[in-house]
């Protein structure tokens, strides 16, 4: 069973899940590629690559970027009933730099190990692909079964 979640708690895994969320934007932002890369997990993959492998194509790209900025939006969380280390993240992504940019829509799976939240994967979708009018909000608890 999944859940969206729309209100947080400052203990809530979602809310911190969040805050890290925010972080690995600043830092990709702000071209801190070690804080950056702190937020992946050993067991991260995308596209068929691991972590290393992935990384070492981003740094590639912040050696070459003066700058680049990334937005978010359209931010939506999905609980797994019965998971709380492991979480989605479903968002619109807004990317620019002197090379170019795109806007692309993102699922990404963050997990708890230790107590700090990091990337385990990452797709890329279709932008139209997520429908977040599906799972609607029970009224009064902030929270959609899906």
């Amino acid at each position: 069973m999944l859940a969206q979640v729309t209100h947080l708690s400052t203990q809530d895994p979602v809310r911190q899940a969040s805050e890290a969320l925010m972080q690995w934007r600043r830092d990709w932002e702000n071209r801190d590629f070690e804080r950056f890369a702190a937020h992946y997990s050993d067991a991260y993959r995308s596209g068929g690559l691991d972590r290393i492998t992935y990384l070492e194509r981003k740094r590639v790209i912040f050696e070459k970027r003066p700058w680049q900025r990334v937005r978010l939006n359209e931010v939506l969380w999905v609980a797994e009933h019965g998971a709380p280390d492991s979480l989605l993240v479903r968002f619109v992504q807004e990317y620019d730099s002197p090379q170019g940019g795109d806007r692309s829509r993102k699922e990404q799976r963050w997990i708890r190990t230790n107590q700090r939240w990091q990337l385990a994967s990452e797709t890329d979708l279709p932008l139209s692909e997520i429908d977040t009018t599906k799972a609607k909000p029970k009224s009064g608890t902030g929270v959609a079964a899906k």
